[in-house]
């Protein structure tokens, strides 16, 4: 059969994947300020964190080095449910302290299940607010192990940007000593 990404349509944009990066950061004493584009509808945008760097969607597929991906508000892990091949754990945290933490804890992490752990009803990282229809990120903190063995402690930013628009997606992380 032939190979349908080619022919997938991007937000109405067909015979196209998106060539502009979905992904930018700033690095400031040891902290990975980003912003992630998640707001396409048919194709989430991976991220490996050891890098830090967006893998497209043959890149990702080839390589299987992403750690997460993030498709409107869902945010999944590489590994478990999610791509059965992948190594990826996550531990949540609620209410965890960024800036204190510097080593990772040695147990409690988990692979993605039928739903991912960032969007679990014990990990999920928003709460929705049907009086004003909008995302509000709680101060869940979450120890990603990623694919290449490594930890980093990630926490959810805004899911709206400075203009307001939606799934736009900003969180910092940074790299721990390993348990």
């Amino acid at each position: 059969a032939p190979d349908l990404r080619k022919t997938d349509c991007f937000d109405g944009v067909c015979g196209e994947l998106p060539t502009e990066p979905l992904f930018s950061f700033t690095v400031q004493a040891g902290v990975v300020d980003s912003l992630v584009d998640a707001t396409s509808k048919t194709l989430p945008t991976y991220i490996d964190l050891d890098e830090p760097k967006e893998l497209k969607f043959d890149e990702a597929d080839a390589t299987n080095a992403w750690d997460l991906s993030f498709q409107r508000d869902k945010i999944r892990a590489n590994g478990g449910g999610t791509n059965p091949s992948g190594t990826v754990e996550v531990l949540v945290l609620k209410d965890g302290d960024f800036d204190a933490m510097t080593q990772a804890p040695a147990s409690g992490y988990v692979k993605d299940g039928s739903e991912p752990v960032f969007n679990t009803v014990e990990g999920g990282w928003y709460y929705y607010d049907l009086g004003v229809h909008r995302l509000t990120t709680l101060p869940h903190l979450y120890v990603v192990k990623t694919s290449k063995g490594d930890y980093f402690k990630v926490r959810m930013g805004n899911y709206y940007d400075t203009n307001g628009t939606a799934a736009r997606i900003g969180f910092k992380f940074a790299k721990l000593t390993p348990p």
